[in-house]
C-alpha cells in the first residue's frame, strides 16, 4: 500500500469530520443560526472522505494496492475488523446530521455529527488499545476530537466572515463570544492531548522518534494558533470594536496564519497515526 495515500486520505477524513462536527457545535454553543449550505456541503465530504479512507485502511490490512481490492475481499476486511461497525456508525450519523440540516435542526445536526467524528477514536493507536486503558484513552480521544472541532468550526466561520468584508457585525459579535469558549477548549485540549501522548508513548518517551519529533512539531504549531487567538482576541477584536469600518487586513492575515497553522497538525496527525512511538 502506498502510504502516502493512506495519509492524505487519513488527512481530508480528519478535516471534513472535524468541520462537519465543528461548525454546527459552534453555531450550537455560540446560540447562533446560518451556514446550512456550508455544514452541509462538509458532511457530504465527510462521507466521501471516509469512503476513500476506508479503502486505504483495506487496502493496508491486505497489503494490495486500492485498485486491487475485490467487492469480496473488502467485505470480508470490514466483516472481520472493527472497521466495519466503525463506517456503518459514522455513516449513519452522518445521514442524521444531513436530515437534521434539511429540516433545519442545527443542534441535532452537530450531535450526529459528533458521533461521525467520535468514530475516529476507534481507529488507529486509540483503537489498538485493550480493557480499562484502551476504553480511557479512547474516552479522552473523542474529547480531544471534539474540542478541536469547535475550535476549527470556529475558525473557520471567522474567516468566512473576515473575507466578506460586509458582514463586519457577525465578525466581531462571533470573535467576542468566542473568548469563553475559546479557554476552555485550550484546557481540554492540553489535558487530553497529555493523556492521549502518554497513552500512545508511555514514559519515559522516545526523543530520537521520527514520531516523538513529529509531535513536537504539532506542539509548536499549537502554540502558535494559540499565540495568534490571544492575539486576535486582545488587540485586533477590541480594535475592529472601537473601529467597526477599520481595515481588516491584519486580521484576515492572522486567521489565514491559524487556518494554515490547524491545517499543519491535521497533516501531522494523519502521518503520526501510521507511526509508532518508538
Amino acid at each position: 500500500m502506498d502510504d502516502a495515500c493512506f495519509v492524505v486520505a487519513r488527512l481530508a477524513t480528519y478535516a471534513t469530520l472535524l468541520l462537519a462536527a465543528g461548525v454546527p457545535l459552534y453555531l450550537t454553543a455560540a446560540r447562533e443560526r446560518g451556514a446550512w449550505r456550508l455544514s452541509g456541503g462538509v458532511t457530504l465530504a465527510a462521507m466521501a472522505a471516509s469512503a476513500w479512507w476506508v479503502l486505504e485502511a483495506i487496502a493496508s490490512m491486505a497489503g494490495q494496492p486500492v485498485g486491487q481490492i475485490d467487492p469480496e475481499m473488502a467485505f470480508a476486511v470490514l466483516d472481520a475488523t472493527p472497521l466495519g461497525m466503525v463506517m456503518l456508525v459514522r455513516l449513519v450519523a452522518l445521514l442524521a446530521a444531513l436530515a437534521a440540516l434539511w429540516r433545519c435542526n442545527m443542534g441535532l445536526a452537530a450531535l450526529a455529527a459528533s458521533v461521525a467524528l467520535a468514530t475516529m477514536a476507534w481507529t488507529g493507536h486509540a483503537g489498538a488499545g485493550e480493557g480499562g486503558t484502551g476504553a480511557l484513552h479512547r474516552a479522552s480521544d473523542v474529547v480531544h476530537l471534539l474540542a478541536a472541532s469547535i475550535w476549527t468550526g470556529a475558525l473557520t466561520l471567522f474567516s468566512s466572515a473576515a473575507i466578506s468584508s460586509q458582514d463586519r457585525e457577525t465578525l466581531l459579535r462571533r470573535l467576542s463570544a468566542f473568548a469563553t469558549i475559546g479557554s476552555a477548549i485550550v484546557v481540554l485540549l492540553l489535558l487530553t492531548g497529555i493523556a492521549n501522548t502518554l497513552a500512545i508513548a508511555g514514559w519515559p518517551i522516545d526523543l530520537a522518534s521520527t514520531w516523538t519529533w513529529l509531535l513536537g512539531a504539532k506542539l509548536a504549531l499549537f502554540l502558535g494558533m494559540l499565540a495568534l487567538a490571544v492575539f486576535n482576541r486582545w488587540l485586533l477584536t477590541p480594535r475592529l470594536a472601537r473601529d467597526p469600518t477599520g481595515n481588516l487586513g491584519y486580521l484576515k492575515l492572522s486567521l489565514a496564519l491559524e487556518t494554515g497553522a490547524a491545517f499543519l497538525i491535521l497533516a501531522i496527525v494523519s502521518w503520526l497515526g501510521v507511526l509508532s512511538p518508538s
